[in-house]
């Protein structure tokens, strides 16, 4: 009996946590494919997902899948008008991959296969941060970088590197790149201003950073120096109490769209 009520109780959180998914979003096509789930995968999933009860079957793969595309159409709606104007990126960076459902999805929906994506990222067992804009960590790692490649090459990825950030520190990291991005990672659980020494140092004069950030963000000193603007963002979640924005920056002139910060 004990075992039974356990069952219900995880299909019910499951059910649950489709429930509040956005239901347009929700209801677009998969881009980024998730593959069959296994205990390892399911593992390195809870430490990246903490709020998804998932377990190795297929009901939570088609779950998993459906809130990565979830969150990932709202990222690309958000961003499209603006990198649709500009010309393909040659170099990419993406910091805080989690299981690259990003690099997927821009790579398939911009068209960006010729595009060399670099994604940065430590493997571990915990991540260190506070609910919204935190200090800067340099030993708070979640990821599983032998499982990010897997993901990346089972939805086809050829021009990827990953960069373990344990061994190499973002300072050090080579650039520069023509877009920079992070999402739920660098100005929403840590705050851009650690970073944007780092990040600038990465930028030349046309590069693109773009950043999940909370609607109530502030612009600061070192952000004088970039032409910011906040696109609107669609959060997978209907019910999320989150306000959330887009950060564009560049030291060159950015399109008319969304506002300015």
């Amino acid at each position: 009996m004990f075992a039974a009520a356990q069952s219900w109780l995880k299909q019910r959180k499951m059910a649950k946590a489709e429930q509040a998914l956005d239901p347009e979003l929700a209801s677009k096509p998969p881009v980024f494919l998730a593959p069959p789930f296994t205990p390892d995968l399911v593992a390195a999933i809870r430490l990246i997902s903490t709020q998804l009860t998932l377990e190795p079957n297929e009901k939570s793969r088609l779950l998993w899948q459906k809130e990565q595309n979830a969150a990932s159409w709202g990222e690309y709606e958000a961003l499209a008008p603006a990198l649709q104007s500009l010309d393909k990126p040659k170099r990419v960076l993406e910091i805080g991959p989690g299981m690259g459902r990003s690099a997927v999805f821009f790579t398939k929906k911009f068209g960006w296969q010729e595009s060399e994506f670099h994604l940065f990222d430590g493997n571990g067992n915990s991540t260190k941060y506070k609910y919204k804009r935190g200090p800067r960590f340099e030993d708070s790692f979640c990821g599983n970088l032998k499982l990010l490649s897997t993901l990346l090459d089972y939805n086809g990825l050829k021009n990827y590197k990953i960069i373990d950030a344990q061994e190499r520190a973002l300072a050090k990291v080579d650039g520069p790149y023509d877009l920079i991005y992070s999402f739920y990672a660098i100005g929403f659980h840590w705050s851009l201003e650690h970073f944007i020494d780092d990040i600038s140092r990465l930028m030349n004069d046309k590069s693109l950073g773009a950043f999940i950030v909370h609607g109530d963000f502030q612009s600061f000193s070192r952000l004088k120096n970039f032409n910011c603007r906040i696109l609107p963002l669609k959060a997978a979640k209907k019910r999320t109490t989150l306000r959330l924005g887009m950060l564009l920056m560049s030291k060159a002139a950015l399109p008319e769209v969304g506002r300015p910060l």
